[in-house]
């Protein structure tokens, strides 16, 4: 029977890392973010739905979404954030349901999602696995990927539940404020016990 496993964790505290390694091991994984990308493009249900609400502002040159614009309204305002959330979510979960039910033949699916307790994706998984770093090294990471200022990576860190709360309800945390390898060495430790 196949089990789904959540991968979760705060954002830039390294999942993508874990999520990229087991691919690697050919297990599925059911990317939340890549999802919503597709689900917000023209075309999609998704984006009529978001457009509708937000109007025009949120529009590129293209006639795409551009995400910056969009984000830069969202996490400047919860109730902004929320009503998009609530727009966009019965979209991303269908686009979820359909794509387990393409891989029950294997023995673990993974849903990487960095909002799996926010947007109640919980329910979908079996266990949960959060991947941890410390705050600082988190904060750093979000500012250089995203090209943020230090309020405006605090402010999207602060829109998610602490780490801590994530952990206390995890099955299992890897800690990712070392290397690479140090991570890699416990995602073995985790899958030795996972796969039979």
């Amino acid at each position: 029977m196949t089990k789904i496993i959540g991968l979760t964790g705060g954002i830039a505290t390294g999942k993508s890392v874990i999520s990229n390694y087991l691919k690697q091991k050919n297990i599925p994984i059911i990317d939340a973010d890549q999802i919503t990308h597709q689900v917000e493009k023209r075309g999609q249900s998704g984006f009529d739905a978001i457009v509708s609400h937000f109007g025009g502002q949120i529009l590129d040159e293209t006639g795409e979404i551009d995400r910056q614009r969009l984000a830069r309204i969202v996490f400047s305002d919860s109730k902004s954030l929320k009503q998009l959330v609530r727009i966009i979510d019965p979209h991303i979960r269908s686009a979820i349901f359909q794509q387990v039910s393409m891989h029950l033949q294997a023995q673990l699916v993974v849903i990487d999602a960095p909002t799996l307790f926010e947007n109640g994706y919980i329910h979908l998984v079996d266990e949960v696995v959060v991947v941890y770093c410390d705050s600082v090294t988190q904060l750093h990471r979000l500012m250089k990927r995203n090209r943020l200022s230090i309020s405006e990576a605090n402010a999207r860190i602060k829109n998610q539940w602490p780490l801590q709360i994530k952990c206390n309800l995890a099955n299992t945390i890897m800690y990712n404020s070392g290397t690479i390898k140090e991570t890699l060495i416990q995602v073995d430790q985790w899958l030795a016990n996972e796969i039979d």
